[in-house]
């Protein structure tokens, strides 16, 4: 069960353990890093709003690891006040639930208005701030640091990487404002990079990376100048990158953001240096972000795919795809217990046996302290 830390501050350790263990859960995932957000605490004794603090740690780093590095942790309060993390260790090691550390990477604000040249930067030379780029080898450093820092001081069950790769233009920061109204491809070619290092690497590539930049602005324009937006790419996203087989370059530019990922992903296996398995959070279209999830099966990690509102049709596709990956990425899923993505306990019930019918060997749900006591009822006897 995904569960933020504020929430085991609130209600407690051992009475959020007692209550998942009789559910049928046998580990907790616990945010260790995390970014903003605003949260409805359903569960918490003490208050029905939440804020956390931006692209903080809720873990307590040893300074060793990070001294002299080029990007330093935001270390939140509540860290500061209560190593919670810790408790749930000590509590797993006395018999208690297995600990896995959700871990976010690159999604990270805080740190990039702070570091604005590790974050990427659309087409345009506007920096999204909320995206660490992964192509950058400080931002790669830094996912490295925080694998080897929570795995040789926390030995966790299991770290889970999150937005490891590129972001998207929308729904990844706040208050945002899009009058033209996007289509898909407008979305993605918004935050593809031109960074320094993403365009180096295209220009080792043989890429003429100016001419490329100055296509992609056109591109943007064309959707962004008339009365309504105009596709550019209709057949995108369903034909995936090869949408974009009109540009040779462009199509060659959009492969070369694997790599980036890959090297992310190449610097966390290096850096767990504690038994720790490690399992990349993503979704079925994980080409939008860069990530190659058969690459990521064979560096050694396992593969979650999320799976939220998504119908049972939807969800088979999405364990159908698992199955063709390496046989050591697993096959867990990540399901929401949302209302009304989920309207009653036979509709989850259902869902859980068609995944593992379907070959799925574990769940992670969505969270702990957002869904009302008597809706995690459902959960009862289905695990």
């Amino acid at each position: 069960m995904w569960t933020y830390p504020w929430d085991i501050a609130d209600i407690g350790q051992e009475a959020v353990s007692s209550e998942l263990r009789d559910l049928g859960f046998d580990m907790i995932s616990l945010a260790t890093v995390y970014h903003a957000g605003r949260f409805l605490q359903v569960r918490s004794p003490k208050r029905r709003a939440y804020f956390p603090e931006d692209g903080t740690l809720y873990f307590r780093p040893d300074a060793s690891i990070w001294q002299g590095q080029a990007v330093q942790p935001l270390v939140s309060s509540l860290a500061q006040e209560q190593d919670v993390l810790r408790e749930m260790v000590e509590a797993r090691d006395a018999g208690g639930l297995d600990v896995s550390c959700w871990t976010v990477c690159l999604h990270n604000s805080a740190l990039g208005f702070a570091n604005p040249d590790l974050v990427t930067r659309n087409a345009f030379g506007d920096a999204n701030s909320y995206n660490l780029c992964p192509s950058n080898p400080k931002a790669q450093a830094y996912v490295g640091n925080l694998v080897r820092d929570i795995s040789q001081n926390y030995q966790p069950n299991r770290i889970e990487l999150e937005s490891p790769n590129f972001l998207g233009f929308a729904h990844e920061y706040h208050h945002e404002k899009d009058m033209v109204g996007l289509p898909p491809e407008g979305d993605f070619l918004m935050a593809l990079c031109f960074c320094e290092h993403c365009q180096a690497a295209g220009q080792a590539a043989g890429l003429n990376m100016s001419e490329l930049q100055a296509r992609v602005r056109g591109l943007i324009d064309r959707m962004c100048t008339g009365e309504t937006p105009q596709r550019v790419c209709p057949d995108f996203p369903e034909r995936g990158l090869d949408a974009f087989e009109f540009d040779a370059e462009l199509r060659a530019y959009l492969e070369l953001r694997f790599d980036h990922v890959n090297a992310v992903l190449k610097q966390a296996k290096e850096a767990c240096t504690h038994s720790s398995e490690l399992m990349l959070i993503d979704g079925q279209a994980g080409w939008l972000g860069g990530c190659d999830h058969k690459a990521a099966a064979e560096l050694g990690l396992k593969v979650m795919l999320c799976a939220y509102d998504m119908g049972a049709d939807v969800a088979l596709d999405l364990v159908s795809y698992a199955s063709a990956l390496p046989r050591s990425a697993g096959g867990q899923v990540g399901l929401r217990l949302g209302y009304p993505e989920f309207d009653g306990p036979a509709t989850f019930a259902d869902r859980i046996a068609l995944l593992r019918e379907n070959g799925a060997t574990g769940v992670n749900l969505y969270n702990y302290g957002l869904v009302p006591k008597a809706r995690l009822e459902w959960v009862r006897g289905v695990l």
